[in-house]
């Protein structure tokens, strides 16, 4: 065989595909590799970077308001985005611009006076981080004692305030299955919404599909998961309080049982999605080399449109990683 023959065959590949069907709808950005708890199930702590400028944020920001006008939702994540002082300003001027913002957080830093000010900035949603309703559990996979009633004092401060919708996020696992229930009960108590996300390779890490083999967190027991992903559904076709579609659960549910089996589903990363890191680097999937850099100036829509872009497109197109159930990736996510 031609050594040609390999890279005519990609570039045939490349030719049949379409570039994303538009710019993207959805932004996300984060801001901050810092995190003042290290999880069991993320490594991101572990990084050792430098937060970008405010300026360069700032900057970011306009451009893409220039390329896509306010028809975009921007996500601003980590790390912990709290720990940057700055949040609140970002977070404004991207309101500023007539973007739909929103923002991860465990709560640990939503103090009365931060969720204030959180609050006057404009944003839409504030998704924070609750693993169960047992507190040593979530104590212990978050790594720190508090980190349960920090949660909890931290959605409890936000609902007292006018402005963002609060929405608990839980990482599902074979622990804290049992307690979806009571999870369930405290959302409705509270007028909230819950959505989950399956426990996943710890986060920033190489890919390795044995990983859960040795991971504390995977069920042992698949039928406490099966339960809990039940009540998930039956609470999902009432329109109760879940965000998450039935078919993203049911696929969930098929990745417990088989977690190294590529599920068929699309993957929307890079399609209607684009992220940025904390060094600037524009990636369509976190998993992939990034097609371009904030920091060099050049304009965002360039490096969507880049030939370098359309091979990351292609790369997610094969992909066989079950990662495409996580929230950001899932594509049918306004389904039923």
């Amino acid at each position: 065989m031609s050594p040609l023959a390999p890279r005519l065959h990609q570039a045939a590949e490349l030719a049949r595909l379409r570039p994303a069907p538009g710019p993207p709808t959805q932004v996300h950005v984060s801001v901050t590799d810092r995190c003042n708890l290290p999880c069991v199930h993320c490594a991101i702590h572990r990084k050792k970077t430098t937060d970008l400028p405010t300026r360069t944020w700032l900057r970011f920001f306009d451009d893409v308001a220039g390329w896509l006008g306010p028809q975009v939702g921007v996500n601003f994540a980590g790390g912990e985005p709290l720990l940057r002082t700055d949040l609140e300003q970002l977070i404004s001027h991207a309101v500023s611009k007539g973007f739909t913002t929103t923002f991860n957080t465990n709560g640990w830093l939503l103090t009365p006076q931060r969720a204030a000010s959180i609050a006057d900035t404009g944003v839409s949603i504030v998704y924070v981080s609750l693993d169960g309703m047992d507190q040593e559990l979530v104590d212990r996979t978050r790594n720190r004692k508090g980190a349960f009633r920090h949660a909890v004092d931290g959605i409890d401060r936000l609902r007292g305030l006018e402005g963002p919708q609060v929405i608990v996020a839980c990482i599902l696992h074979g622990q804290n299955a049992p307690q979806i229930p009571r999870l369930l009960d405290f959302v409705r108590e509270r007028g909230l919404q819950l959505v989950i996300q399956p426990l996943y390779q710890t986060f920033d890490e190489p890919y390795d599909p044995s990983w859960h083999q040795r991971s504390e967190l995977w069920p042992r027991d698949l039928g406490v998961v099966e339960a809990a992903l039940d009540q998930l559904i039956a609470v999902r076709k009432e329109w109760g309080p879940v965000c998450n579609p039935i078919a993203q659960l049911e696929g969930i549910r098929q990745y417990f049982r088989a977690p190294a089996v590529h599920n068929g589903l699309a993957c929307r990363a890079g399609h209607s999605d684009l992220a940025v890191d904390a060094q600037g680097k524009l990636r369509l999937c976190f998993m992939m080399d990034p097609i371009g850099d904030i920091t060099q100036g050049s304009s965002t829509e360039r490096f969507w449109t880049h030939p370098r872009a359309l091979r990351r497109r292609w790369q997610v197109a094969h992909c066989t990683r079950p990662c495409n159930l996580l929230n950001c990736n899932f594509e049918g996510v306004g389904e039923q």
